[in-house]
Formats: structure tokens, C-alpha cells, sequence
């Protein structure tokens, strides 16, 4: 999960109705698309997609939620609305994009509406952009689109802006994203452990998922559903040394930091899953301490969202990472599952 779809997700699970217009999310089981603040049951994650506009999502096949009308416009706050329009703005390439500019014309400075976009979206204007371009780019690439071609119109000034900021937001190289992942072989290896299913995935570089929870079937679809033509196989007896590292962590016998991963993400990300690896076993980092140790020390809301983002538990230890006061903060696989982790390993003779 990018920064930006953790964000929404975040704005969801609380029904923050301050970001009624800056996206809504559709549910793939329901068929029903909602805004932030529905007070509908919430969904599960794997089943929820997001869209910038209710436009987007009765686009993709959804119907608008009956109970919170998603396709009427409730904003009020004038601060929000500004964010909405940049927001729009940001969805479409320019070229000679001028934020000031923008700012000047709904009235604030550029600086203020950089803060307030932070605030109300969850993530910085660049972020937003980013990932913006990034999804032009998936959706070019799938329509068959060359490469080269596929950046340009996404709103990249180049192949080199592309392939440095872009091309490791899609989880693969670009020519095999567009292909659906077609020709990626993935095994796949799952284990009944003391915190529940676990199921490892590996390309021929090493870790590519690690996901914990309690419907295996799930697990696996969840691996698999980016890259539709992946072939993505049951593997037991190649992965048998990697379930015998994870069963071994999740015991607190054994450090899966060891390790070899093939891991996508955005620079960023894998600058703060690289940083959490090299946290020892049995040890604890706070955010900021993670923010401060790869040189980013304002960036610790950054540093949350990347280990919320983590898509390999236990070999990117993000378990390891608490608050300031020492509570355990959030943990994508589940709070007891972060507090069964550090107590084994606390209990352990890990170095």
C-alpha cells in the first residue's frame, strides 16, 4: 500500500467526514461506493479500491451508497474545498504546473496551502502528485502503452524523472507491470503458526511478501492480485528453508532479517524498510528514532505510513517500531500480533 492509499485507508477506519470530496472508496464485494465518512459497516481492506472523484468510481461499474450519497457535494469548509481543487489539478499532467500560482488564485499562500493539503489529504502535495503519475502510468502501461510513451503522458519531464521516482512504484520492472506481471514466476509457501496463518511469497531474488492473518486463501490472493499474470504457485518444498527462518521468528528463534528480499516500494519506503532491518531482534525503535536514522528527522508520520505500508512482515521488522512513550502504536497484521512478536524475541538469546 502507497502512502497515499494508507492515508485514505487511515481517513476511513476513523470516518473522517473533513475529507467528504477529496476521494471516495468503492467496496469490490458490494459494488457500492461510499465517502470518507460513511457510517456503513466498515470493509475489508483487500476488498476496498479508491477513486479521486465519484465520477471515476460509477466510471469503474460502482453505484453510489445509498446512506451517505457520495455524488452530492457537502463541502463547506473553505480550506478543504481549496484542497479539493488542488487535488483535482494534481490529477491531470501539466507540464507547466505553478503551485504558487494556484495558490494565488484560491486565495492563500503557497506555503499555507502546502500545510493545509497535509493536513486534510494525509500526505505532502509532491506525494500526491507522485502518485498520481504513478497510477497514469499503471493504467498506460496496461492499455499496452510503451513505456517511454506511458511516462511522458503520465506527467514525467523524462525517462530518467520516470524510472527514479516512478518505475519503483509498481512493484516490478515497467515492461512487466504492463504485462500484468506476465512471465514472473512467485512461489508461495503458507504455515499455521502461534500468530496465525502465515504465507511467504519469493521471486528468484529473494522475499517479495510476507503477510500474516487467518484465512490463507485470502493471503495468497492478496500476493497475487497486483500482477494478474504472475504465475503464482504453491511451492512448499522450494521455500522450505524461508518457512523454517519465519516459523523460527515467529518463535523467537530465529531473525528473518537474514533474509534475501526483493521488496518494490517507493524510494522512501525502502529507505525506512532497509533501516528496519537492521534493528536487532529483541530491541525497539521509535518512529522518530527511525525518522532521525535515515536522515529525515521531521518525517515520522512518513516513517509510520512506511511501515504501515510494509509488505513483508517479520523480515521488514516494523513489529520493532513503537511510539515516543514506548506503546506499541499501530501494526498492520494486528496489535496482538506486535505484542506476541516483541515478547518472544524479548524472551530470546537473539544477539
Amino acid at each position: 500500500m502507497d502512502d497515499l492509499a494508507q492515508a485514505r485507508w487511515r481517513a476511513v477506519e476513523a470516518r473522517d467526514e473533513r475529507l467528504t470530496g477529496v476521494f471516495v472508496y468503492a467496496v469490490r464485494s458490494t459494488g457500492v461506493y461510499c465517502r470518507p465518512g460513511c457510517g456503513a459497516r466498515r470493509p475489508l481492506r483487500r476488498n476496498v479500491e479508491f477513486f479521486a472523484t465519484p465520477a471515476e468510481a460509477m466510471g469503474a461499474g460502482y453505484r453510489a451508497c445509498r446512506r451517505c450519497c457520495p455524488e452530492r457535494d457537502r463541502v463547506s469548509d473553505p480550506a478543504v474545498a481549496a484542497v479539493i481543487a488542488v487535488c483535482r489539478w494534481l490529477e491531470h499532467p501539466d507540464p507547466d504546473r505553478d503551485l504558487a500560482a494556484m495558490a494565488a488564485g484560491l486565495g492563500w499562500s503557497e506555503r499555507h496551502l502546502r500545510r493545509r493539503f497535509s493536513e486534510v489529504v494525509g500526505v505532502p502535495v509532491g506525494s500526491y502528485l507522485r502518485a498520481q503519475q504513478a497510477e497514469r502510468v499503471r493504467a498506460a502501461l496496461r492499455a499496452g502503452m510503451p513505456v517511454t510513451d506511458a511516462a511522458f503522458e503520465a506527467g514525467y519531464g523524462s525517462s530518467r524523472a520516470f524510472y527514479e521516482h516512478g518505475a519503483t512504484r509498481l512493484g516490478m520492472t515497467p515492461a512487466r507491470y504492463r504485462s500484468g506481471g506476465a512471465g514472473v514466476r512467485i512461489g508461495y509457501t503458507a504455515m499455521v503458526t502461534p500468530i496465525g496463518v502465515v504465507a511467504a511469497a519469493s521471486t528468484a531474488r529473494g522475499v517479495c511478501a510476507v503477510r500474516v492473518g487467518p484465512d490463507e486463501a485470502a493471503l495468497v490472493a492478496e500476493i497475487a492480485a497486483e500482477f494478474p499474470e504472475a504465475l503464482v504457485e504453491r511451492d512448499d518444498d522450494g521455500l522450505g528453508d524461508l518457512a523454517a527462518v519465519l516459523a523460527g521468528a515467529v518463535r523467537g528463534d530465529d531473525d528473518a532479517t537474514v533474509l534475501p528480499v526483493d521488496l518494490q516500494g517507493t524510494a522512501f519506503q525502502v529507505r525506512v524498510w532497509e533501516a528496519l532491518r537492521a534493528i536487532p531482534a529483541g530491541q525497539t525503535r521509535s518512529y522518530a528514532e527511525v525518522a532521525a536514522g535515515i536522515g529525515a528527522p521531521r518525517a515520522v508520520r512518513a516513517v509510520a505510513g512506511a511501515c504501515a505500508a510494509n509488505p513483508a512482515a517479520l523480515v521488514v521488522p516494523c513489529h520493532r517500531v513503537v511510539r515516543q512513550d514506548g506503546s506499541l502504536g499501530g501494526y498492520r497484521w494486528g496489535i496482538a500480533t506486535k505484542q506476541a512478536l516483541l515478547g518472544v524475541e524479548a524472551a530470546s538469546r537473539i544477539p
